[in-house]
């Protein structure tokens, strides 16, 4: 089989199955238990009916799919990428089952911290070609060398800041499914040949998806959080790994920076307000930007945020550093013009 009928295979497979979740998707989530509810006298979930969590479990199981018709039809004279390709289907299943069981039981953050991050530690003492050891920046000469240590605790840091402002994202429909379609081109662009099928597996799952999250049909759930990070943050990391000539570590943030951004802020602002840095509220970017200009017109000015910078960044790779500035200017600007004036607070719940 070819390299790019193995592409155009898994991309059928990605379609097939969201199809299907999308389709069964009231009757996957009842059997599943993957419901969501609205919040009754205007709460923050404030969609007009219960909708399924399904989302995601469409997403992770064509990531899944595709790593295992990898694994079987390309992986099997390399050891390495035999090693490698288990390690990241293991990954980001466990990541996902613990979206899962979190969309399902309610758990503490106590218990989704400790069991996402012995996921991704054993992941990248495993498999160390899924691990920061260094850092190069573009115009700079010399690498940064991390210790063993530090090198996984840095990533460890990296992989569950991305969790959580991926989770944050997903509060307005096809937020992190429309970034989720930045990022698979920015990083086929960039990714190893080996790989490219679970890029071309993902993006056909996550085209049928977007159109049934912005029907309302169905959520992405904690389930579709946790393993898009996952799936997200060490495919990026693997990438940096195997073409950082090209790919710096200024592309590696701007390619996250937006939604880490917002993160940022809506943490040190609770903080500062004396309440917990993860309690929720309707203050993040995406709702703004519904106050502000309604939605899906909401949602692309978010894309375009993300898919900006980083598709000059494809193009101007020498110039990641300015652009993660420019990024971070227009992020600051967006946020500026969507919260001016009075309108937007009445709007949005503190």
């Amino acid at each position: 089989m070819t390299a790019m009928s193995l592409n155009m295979l898994c991309a059928a497979i990605g379609v097939g199955i969201a199809l299907f979740v999308g389709r069964n998707a009231g009757r996957v989530g009842s059997l599943l238990g993957l419901l969501d509810y609205p919040d009754p006298f205007g709460g923050r979930k404030r969609h007009a009916r219960v909708t399924p969590l399904v989302g995601g479990l469409a997403v992770v199981l064509a990531f899944e799919a595709s790593a295992l018709l990898l694994y079987h039809l390309l992986a099997k004279d390399s050891a390495l990428l035999d090693w490698q390709i288990l390690w990241f289907g293991f990954a980001v299943g466990a990541m996902a089952l613990v979206g899962l069981a979190d969309d399902r039981m309610g758990l503490s953050p106590i218990v989704r911290l400790a069991l996402t991050s012995f996921v991704l530690v054993l992941t990248i003492l495993e498999v160390p070609d899924l691990r920061v050891d260094f850092l190069r920046f573009a115009g700079v000469d010399q690498l940064i060398l991390l210790p063993a240590w530090a090198s996984i605790l840095f990533t460890l840091l990296c992989l569950i800041g991305l969790l959580n402002a991926v989770n944050m994202a997903d509060g307005k429909n096809g937020i992190v499914l429309t970034l989720s379609l930045i990022w698979t081109a920015v990083l086929f662009a960039r990714n190893p040949q080996p790989f490219d099928p679970l890029l071309f597996g993902i993006a056909g799952s996550l085209v049928v998806m977007l159109w049934f999250n912005m029907k309302g049909a169905l959520f992405l759930g904690d389930g579709g959080s946790y393993g898009i990070s996952a799936i997200f943050g060490l495919l990026a990391i693997y990438a940096y790994n195997h073409s950082f000539a090209t790919f710096d570590a200024g592309q590696v943030a701007l390619l996250f920076l937006v939604p880490v951004l917002d993160t940022v802020r809506l943490m040190v602002w609770r903080m500062r307000q004396g309440r917990n840095p993860f309690s929720g509220d309707r203050n993040h970017l995406h709702h703004y930007l519904h106050a502000r200009w309604g939605w899906p017109a909401g949602l692309g000015i978010y894309a375009a945020l993300v898919a900006l910078p980083n598709f000059l960044g494809v193009m101007f790779p020498a110039y990641s550093l300015a652009l993660l500035g420019l990024g971070a200017v227009m992020y600051v600007a967006t946020l500026f013009l969507a919260t001016r004036g009075g309108t937007v607070r009445r709007g949005v719940s503190a």
